[in-house]
């Protein structure tokens, strides 16, 4: 279905990669965008495909991963509502994707065909800026996260990874508790921490009877002491 919806009406227009642009100047990129819908599960990109995809996701979570020799999955990254999906400017003829790009929720999207995306940016610097401003502080924080990984406690870890799913939600607002939907199970939290499932199972038991979360039920977690949490995951080894 061509886009059709008012970008002002966008959800995450503020967050969005386009959201540099005026009204008049994002219009030609509008006007070719394709409104796309995603169901839990779903690929948007398989390892190997040349297709190139360039997009905003407008709601929902989506996780970057692959197999690994054993036949078993890692999972290297998640994406949020606002956050840009594609490479432009790939210097030549497209190279394969090296990960899927799976649906964790239902997923809305605006996708784009390359070349206008490209054209875009050459129209106006401020979109070409601001992608490399996102993919440099990608780049700090996977460094970052590596170096934390490599010192970082169980504890640590899980809590860092609650800490930060509570940012990326828009839902830490400092009240006394907040109530997140987690992205991951267990076991896939696992596989992006570096632990194994029961590791994580027992250090979210660790942070709910010292008061810091309750565990409700499902992937639900509530923050009972937000600083608490932010302190656990800064224990290092």
């Amino acid at each position: 279905m061509v886009f059709g919806t008012s970008c002002k009406q966008c959800g995450v227009r503020g967050q969005a990669l386009c959201g540099v642009l005026a009204d008049e100047e994002l219009a030609p990129l509008a006007a070719c965008g394709v409104q796309r819908s995603l169901a839990r599960g779903e690929t948007l990109v398989h390892a190997g495909d040349q297709a190139p995809i360039c997009a905003n996701i407008q709601r929902g979570l989506m996780k970057i991963s692959h197999i690994n020799p054993a036949g078993q999955e890692v999972i290297v990254g998640l994406l949020w509502p606002g956050d840009f999906v594609g490479t432009p400017f790939a210097g030549g003829p497209p190279l394969p994707a090296a990960h899927d790009i799976v649906a964790l929720t239902p997923v809305s999207l605006c996708q784009f065909p390359q070349a206008r995306v490209e054209r875009t940016m050459v129209a106006h610097p401020a979109m070409e800026r601001a992608l490399l401003s996102r993919t440099l502080a990608e780049l700090g924080a996977v460094r970052t996260r590596l170096s934390r990984l490599a010192r970082a406690t169980a504890l640590a870890r899980v809590a860092g990874f609650i800490t930060e799913s509570a940012h990326r939600s828009g839902v830490d607002d400092g009240e006394t508790v907040t109530t997140i939907e987690l992205p991951l199970s267990r076991g896939e939290m696992a596989d992006l921490l570096g632990l194994t499932i029961e590791t994580v199972s027992r250090q979210m038991t660790r942070l709910k009877n010292a008061g810091v979360i309750g565990l409700p039920g499902g992937r639900r977690v509530e923050i009972h002491d937000p600083d608490a949490l932010a302190e656990a995951a800064e224990e290092l080894v």
